[in-house]
């Protein structure tokens, strides 16, 4: 009987640390204060220690880039911000806040499919806050479609995106690309700010044409 207690409370201080674990306090520390007091202590402890950013573990430039985002956000310059956060991805192999800030600006401008796609890719890399996608009012638009109806009755999984040759690149996945190829060293600063200045350019007379067609 006692044996099934103590294993009863271990498996209740694991699950106490999974929680601490996207917090800052971390699972190791939740765990021993849940082992050394109780789990429900544990997991009162964790829900109040501060929720972990992709800026808590990372490197000074990722930092520089999402915090300049952040003040882009703040100024309402969409676009900019975009850039920003898609440069700030390739330093780290998991990003889920920062992909959760992408998702909402493309829902912000009523891009379906960017913001859908962000959305599950910060789910995957282990966003959990499902009661900030549910109410979060710059989500309003992406919670409003079919599709993501059906993806949170499912369990906020099985989305189904169309294929990208089904739809010519945008600037920010050229953008992604360039500075994936870049973080990768297939680029030098120099070269990568050319083929960035070019690409913008590109796009903006692309646009400008498109407008005089109109």
């Amino acid at each position: 009987m006692e044996i099934g207690i103590i294993i009863t409370w271990i498996i209740f201080c694991f699950v106490a640390g999974s929680v601490g674990e996207k917090r800052k306090i971390g699972f190791a520390t939740t765990f021993l204060l849940s082992l050394l007091l109780s789990p429900l202590i544990g997991l009162i402890i964790a829900f109040n220690s501060d929720k972990k950013t992709d800026v808590s573990y990372a490197s000074p430039a990722m930092t520089k880039l999402i915090n300049e985002g952040d003040k882009l956000v703040i100024e309402k310059k969409y676009d900019e911000a975009i850039q920003k956060f898609i440069l700030a991805l390739p330093f780290s192999d998991k990003s889920p806040f920062t992909k959760f800030k992408l998702a909402k600006l493309y829902s912000i401008k009523k891009d379906f499919e960017n913001s859908f796609k962000y959305l599950k890719s910060s789910i995957q890399d282990g966003f959990g806050d499902f009661e900030q996608i549910n109410h979060d009012i710059e989500l309003s638009y992406l919670r409003n479609t079919n599709e993501f109806k059906e993806f949170s009755e499912n369990g906020y999984k099985n989305l189904i995106i169309k294929p990208e040759t089904e739809r010519a690149p945008s600037r920010i996945d050229e953008l992604e690309k360039l500075s994936n190829l870049f973080e990768k060293g297939f680029l030098t600063q120099g070269e990568f700010e050319v083929q960035k200045q070019k690409l913008l350019t590109n796009n903006r007379n692309s646009e400008y044409r498109k407008s005089d067609e109109s």
